[in-house]
């Protein structure tokens, strides 16, 4: 790529001009509490995914919008209570807190006070401040005026770490008559502290909720009833305290589910009445209902697949849109707790995507969570979830209509079916170390798999036996290709060959290699001759099969995980620990095109059979599809 080229380089031509755009991102930080929320306009949500706010119609899984300002995992996200403002805070070395224009989809200010990481951040109840706790290392609380973009105070964060924050209105005075000064609640560990922010003055203070009694409970997660009058905190026992406003005391605990509460949401009810739903580490969601906040019980439970990550309640009031930590999202009715599946996404890290053998809508990825799923481009739903065993991850995948075949961390082969996603058969002990890639013959009669140890072995599908075992490689084998007719192949591995092979003859027929790194990807174009490779010397290399060294070098400025080359041969995609996808002209030897949305590094790009869409998938969870437009 470009360093052979002699002579001036001309510019590309405009028809062999390629533009990339994000279509769809799925994913949801459900590692974190509340990274999804229900906009008070009734129609969309909010969402966090790796490090990208995304806007998504709750009716139209096309329609998507994408706020880029973040370079690691978004810890929290807030929603201002008129839905004209969201706030959204980061981990990592610049940890900031940025405020985004809904109406406008852009930035409006990116507050970059706070270091190491953003805890909780909330907004006044009119939305006049944003309220910022960095966490347990930055030990600080900010106020931001969110119309001037302005630091109103600041604080020393109390309690340590505090792991949730809600606004309450004014400060009552004795007479429960409203003051001037804000006042907002703050949890997390043993204590709930109440916060009194004077914005004339500037000044931020803090104050302990009292104890009733020898009950001590961790807190979770806060939610102030209505009036303002009562503060309901979850604990991690199951139980939720009623705190009295008034004298700020601890009145009372209702316990609720095991495994502790995770989040909770007051429901708006009819005279004074009180309605919470509650949302369980043992994946249960609860209605709380009685005439006053001491006299709440059960009412109803249902039972979701995993600990409730977020509840957010609509802006009518009518439904809850909840997350599990499985990564889940359902539309949950208010009044009886009737719940839809919205939407799936993996809850992991992501290691491996393919699209299923020469059909352009259907791809598979593997998941850190266990899972194998089956994805419908259409409308971005997950078909099928195939759990591998416990306590292991799929780390590649491959599969025709019929069958997938998944290679695990834990040295397993599985096959599922592609109808019911049931498991098939398995293989034990494929590889030692763990399978590092597997792939199925276009005749789909054996598979082929490489091992962490450097062992390539090929498994007749009928008898699952071990037909040939080609061990030359010293190291682990990162990627195998098997050429259109089923009888050759090519690996490259992380003891930087390159070696084609000849299966019926079971024997090793070219070797090509790197001066120093290993080789991390390859990929072949139709001709079978040429094959690209990138790896850890930051090169992207192209060999022709037939000559020892590699025809051109381009040298890159981050370590590649994968590359896919268009099905026309035309086009190259690259990605890796630069969490950008790049677009190259083959024949140019240019980068024509670059998309950024991943917040980590990114294990894989997959070119669809035709051409296009393109899929990327990293370590934040994510799985975004490109459009590509000639």
């Amino acid at each position: 790529f470009g360093s052979s080229h002699v002579g001036p380089s001309q510019p590309p031509p405009r028809e062999w001009a390629m533009s990339i755009d994000l279509e769809h991102a799925i994913g949801c930080n459900v590692g974190f509490k509340n990274a999804c929320h229900y906009h008070p306009n009734g129609k969309d949500y909010v969402k966090a995914v790796g490090g990208v706010v995304i806007i998504g119609d709750l009716k139209d899984p096309h329609e998507q919008a994408f706020l880029h300002g973040h370079d690691d995992f978004i810890t929290c996200l807030a929603v201002s209570h008129q839905g004209h403002l969201i706030a959204s805070g980061q981990q990592g070395q610049n940890a900031d807190v940025i405020l985004w224009n809904y109406e406008a989809r852009k930035q409006l200010y990116c507050f970059q006070e706070q270091d190491h990481g953003i805890d909780c951040l909330c907004f006044s109840f009119d939305d006049r401040y944003l309220y910022s706790c960095g966490d347990i290392v930055d030990q600080r609380v900010f106020v931001y005026d969110t119309n001037s973009g302005l630091i109103i105070a600041w604080a020393q964060l109390h309690p340590k770490p505090t792991i949730s924050l809600v606004s309450g209105g004014f400060v009552r005075d004795i007479k429960r008559r409203d003051t001037h000064e804000y006042q907002f609640a703050a949890c997390g560990g043993k204590t709930i502290a109440m916060w009194h922010l004077d914005a004339m003055k500037g000044e931020l203070s803090s104050q302990q909720i009292g104890n009733a009694g020898k009950h001590i409970r961790e807190f979770t997660c806060l939610a102030f009833s209505s009036d303002l009058e009562h503060l309901f905190a979850g604990t991690t026992s199951g139980d939720v305290a009623v705190v009295l406003m008034k004298n700020r005391v601890v009145q009372h605990f209702v316990s609720v589910c095991s495994g502790g509460v995770t989040t909770l949401a007051v429901v708006p009810a009819l005279q004074g009445a009180t309605r919470l739903v509650v949302g369980g580490g043992d994946g249960t969601a609860t209605i709380l209902s009685g005439p006053s906040p001491l006299e709440i019980r059960e009412e109803r439970q249902i039972h979701v697949d995993g600990p409730l990550a977020s509840l957010s309640l609509s802006g009518d009031a009518q439904e809850l849109l909840a997350v599990s930590s499985q990564g889940t999202a359902f539309l949950i009715r208010c009044k009886d707790l009737a719940l839809k599946v919205h939407n799936q996404v993996s809850a992991g890290a992501l290691y491996d995507v393919a699209y299923v053998t020469g059909i352009s809508d259907l791809f598979l990825t593997c998941c850190g969570d266990g899972l194998v799923t089956l994805w419908d481009a259409n409308d971005y739903s997950a078909k099928l979830r195939c759990p591998v065993r416990t306590r292991s991850y799929p780390t590649s995948v491959t599969g025709t209509e019929d069958i997938m075949v998944a290679g695990c961390n834990d040295g397993r082969l599985m096959s599922f079916d592609c109808m019911q996603g049931q498991n098939l058969w398995h293989i034990d002990n494929a590889h030692k170390g763990g399978v590092t890639t597997v792939k199925l013959s276009s005749n789909v009669r054996f598979v082929m798999s490489g091992g962490a140890e450097g062992e390539i072995r090929v498994w007749e599908l009928k008898t699952k036996d071990m037909v040939s075992h080609l061990k030359e490689h010293a190291a682990r084998v990162n990627e195998v290709v098997l050429f259109p007719n089923d009888q050759y192949a090519i690996s490259c591995s992380r003891d930087r060959c390159l070696l084609t092979w000849d299966l019926r003859q079971q024997k090793r027929l070219t070797a090509h290699r790197e001066r120093h790194g290993g080789i991390n990807c390859l990929a072949v174009a139709s001709n079978q001759t040429t094959v690209y490779t990138a790896g850890q010397e930051r090169t992207l290399s192209q060999w022709d099969l037939r000559v020892a060294d590699p025809i051109r070098v381009h040298q890159m400025d981050e370590e590649l995980h994968s590359i896919s080359l268009s099905p026309d041969d035309r086009f190259l995609a690259t990605a890796g620990t630069g969490l950008v996808v790049k677009i190259w002209d083959v024949n140019q030897g240019a980068e024509v095109s670059r998309g950024a949305g991943h917040s980590r590094a990114i294990q894989k790009v997959a070119f669809s059979p035709d051409g296009k869409q393109l899929v990327s998938v990293g370590l934040d969870h994510a799985a975004l599809v490109w459009n590509l437009y000639a």
